[in-house]
C-alpha cells in the first residue's frame, strides 16, 4: 500500500508539469514587460532606449540575486524573511573590511559571504532541527542581524568597497553591464543546476512531498538547510555588490528588496507550498517588477501605494497557485 501511494506522488513526476507552465508565465511576464516599456516611452520619451533598458537590467540584478536564493528556499516550501538585514549586514562587513582599498577585496568579500552563510545555516537549523516556523524564524533572524549590525556599526557604517569590485557593479564592456554579464552566468548555472543536477531535484521532491522524499532515502534536513544557506549566501552577494554599486554601505539597504522579492519569486510561478516551479520564471517576473517600480516612480506614485500594489500582487498569485494546485489534483 505504501509502495502504491509512493508511486501515485511520486515527486519526480509532478514538477515536470511545473516546467511546462513555466514558459507561459514567463511569456507572459515579458509580454507585460513590452507592455511597461512603451508605457515608459509615453511617460518620459527616451524611456525604451537601449542604454536606459540596460541601466534598468542592472538595477534589476541585485533583486535577481536575492530572488534566487529565495526561490531555492521557496521549492522547499519555506520563505526567508532574513534576507534584507542579512543584505545589509554583508554589505557592512565588505565596506568596512575592504576600507577602499584592492588589497583587502579578497578578505572582504569572504568575510561578507561568510555572514550570509552563516545567517543561513542557522535559518536552515532552527526551521529543521528546532521545528521554527520558517516565517518566524527568519524574521527573527532579520531582526538578530539587524541588531547585530547595528551594534558592529555604532549605527553609523564606515569604510568604502574595493575599487575593483566597484568596477563590476558599475562598469561595463562594449556597452553591457558587468553586473548585467554576472547576473545571467548566475542565472544559468541555476536553472541548469535546479532543473538537472541531484540536488536540483531533491530540492523539488522535499517540497512536493517531503514524506514521500524521506521514504526515498531523500535526506530532507539536509536539503533544506541547503537551501537557506544558498539564500543567505546570495543576499549576501547582492549586498557586496549593490554596496559597491551605491559607493557605501548604509542602514536598512536591503530593505527595499524584501517585498518585491517574494513579489517576484510568487510571479514567477513558484509555489510559496514547495515542489513547484524554478528561476526561469523568476527572473522575467524580476524584470516586470522592476520596470513596475520605475513607472510608478515616473508617475509619482508613493512608496506606500506601491508596497500596496506589490502585497496585493503577492496574493493574487498565491490565490492562483491556490486554484491551479486543486484543478491539478483533481484532474
Amino acid at each position: 500500500m505504501l509502495i502504491e501511494r509512493s508511486d501515485t506522488s511520486d515527486p519526480a513526476r509532478r514538477p515536470v508539469a511545473s516546467f511546462r507552465t513555466r514558459p507561459a508565465i514567463a511569456v507572459l511576464l515579458l509580454a507585460f514587460c513590452v507592455a511597461l516599456t512603451v508605457l515608459g516611452e509615453y511617460l518620459a520619451p527616451g524611456f525604451a532606449s537601449t542604454s536606459n533598458i540596460l541601466q534598468l537590467l542592472k538595477i534589476a540584478s541585485f533583486l535577481g540575486l536575492v530572488a534566487m536564493g529565495q526561490t531555492v528556499v521557496m521549492l522547499v516550501g519555506g520563505i526567508d524573511l532574513s534576507v534584507a538585514w542579512v543584505l545589509t549586514g554583508a554589505a557592512v562587513v565588505f565596506t568596512n573590511t575592504s576600507a577602499g582599498s584592492d588589497a583587502n577585496a579578497i578578505l572582504a568579500v569572504s568575510a561578507a559571504l561568510l555572514v550570509g552563510v552563516a545567517a543561513g545555516f542557522v535559518n536552515g537549523f532552527g526551521v529543521v532541527k528546532l521545528s521554527i516556523s520558517p516565517i518566524v524564524m527568519t524574521l527573527a533572524m532579520n531582526n538578530i542581524m539587524l541588531g547585530v549590525t547595528l551594534v558592529y556599526t555604532g549605527g553609523s557604517p564606515r569604510g568604502s568597497p574595493s575599487p575593483f569590485v566597484r568596477s563590476i557593479a558599475t562598469g561595463s564592456f562594449e556597452g553591457i553591464p558587468w553586473m548585467l554579464v554576472l547576473w545571467a552566468l548566475l542565472s544559468f548555472a541555476v536553472i541548469m543546476v535546479t532543473r538537472y543536477s541531484r540536488w536540483g531535484r531533491r530540492l523539488l521532491a522535499v517540497g512536493e512531498n517531503a514524506r514521500v522524499s524521506h521514504l526515498s532515502g531523500i535526506d530532507n534536513d539536509r536539503i533544506k538547510i541547503s537551501a537557506y544557506v544558498f539564500s543567505g549566501t546570495m543576499a549576501a552577494l547582492a549586498g557586496i555588490v549593490f554596496s559597491a554599486f551605491s559607493g557605501a554601505s548604509f542602514l536598512g539597504m536591503g530593505d527595499q528588496f524584501l517585498l518585491p522579492t517574494i513579489a517576484a519569486v510568487v510571479l514567477g510561478g513558484t509555489s510559496m507550498f514547495g515542489g513547484r516551479g524554478g528561476y526561469g520564471g523568476t527572473i522575467a517576473a524580476v524584470m516586470f517588477t522592476t520596470l513596475l517600480s520605475t513607472i510608478l516612480v515616473i508617475g509619482n506614485i508613493s512608496a506606500g501605494v506601491r508596497n500596496i500594489i506589490f502585497g496585493s500582487a503577492i496574493i493574487a498569485a498565491i490565490v492562483i497557485q491556490r486554484l491551479l494546485s486543486r484543478g491539478n489534483d483533481a484532474t
